[in-house]
């Protein structure tokens, strides 16, 4: 491999460093809706250099987090619930899709992991850890992505998938049993992909976008004002 070539390897794998970092940044509400924040800034919080971080904004602008405002910087955007049952309209085919394909192409190591993070996911859940449950689910992302080896639906579904995580993350604390739930639709999902049933892993992804539009709805109706009435 040739200097120059591994020099672009080495700067898109700092780009996506940069990019995982700042998406968990927006993501936990660290950097909160219509806040602004310079390329400077982050460079200099994450130690990253400036121009894979540019091209990290440059996708996260692509994906609804954030915009880059001339002469002031970068604002992350805000959370818009009604957005999210569109992006789920979208999400559901193309999660149902990979499903399938992840339950009948993953690896013998990688359905040893869809078997281990079930577990993982249940007992963040029952810790009410929701900083590991959100870190195991973008893993579970990540998973899904690599064993179903398409690779045109995760380009795709990927700034969806942002989206949805900021939604959850930043309003699940006034859903009761939301990590519970949340839990057990993965691990469901998780499971299936570990057996090789395609179509229950299929039914398993329909069940959890159900949980994810209902989430939503429901965050729709009790907008961020604590725990709907009982």
């Amino acid at each position: 491999m040739g200097q120059q070539a591994g020099a672009q390897i080495e700067a898109g794998s700092m780009a996506d460093q940069a990019y995982a970092a700042i998406e968990e940044l927006i993501v936990s509400g660290t950097l909160p809706p219509r806040s602004f924040v310079s390329e400077k800034q982050i460079s200099a919080q994450l130690g990253i250099g400036r121009t894979p971080v540019r091209e990290a904004l440059k996708r996260l602008e692509m994906d609804g987090l954030v915009t880059i405002v001339p002469s002031r910087g970068i604002m992350v955007t805000e959370v818009d619930v009604k957005l999210q049952l569109y992006v789920l309209d979208v999400r559901r085919e193309l999660e149902r899709l990979i499903a399938r394909r992840a339950a009948r192409y993953a690896l013998a190591p990688e359905r040893e992991r869809c078997r281990a993070i079930a577990g993982e996911m249940l007992e963040a859940a029952r810790n009410g850890d929701g900083m590991r449950f959100m870190h195991l689910d973008q893993e579970v992302n990540q998973l899904l992505d690599q064993s179903a080896r398409n690779p045109v639906a995760t380009q795709t579904i990927r700034p969806l998938r942002s989206l949805s995580r900021r939604f959850w993350f930043q309003n699940y604390h006034a859903h009761i049993g939301s990590l519970e739930d949340g839990a057990k639709t993965h691990a469901d999902l998780m499971l299936a992909i570990h057996r090789g049933d395609a179509e229950e892993a299929a039914a398993a992804s329909d069940r959890l976008m159900a949980y994810v539009e209902a989430y939503a709805r429901e965050t729709l109706r009790y907008p961020f004002d604590g725990p709907a009435p009982q």
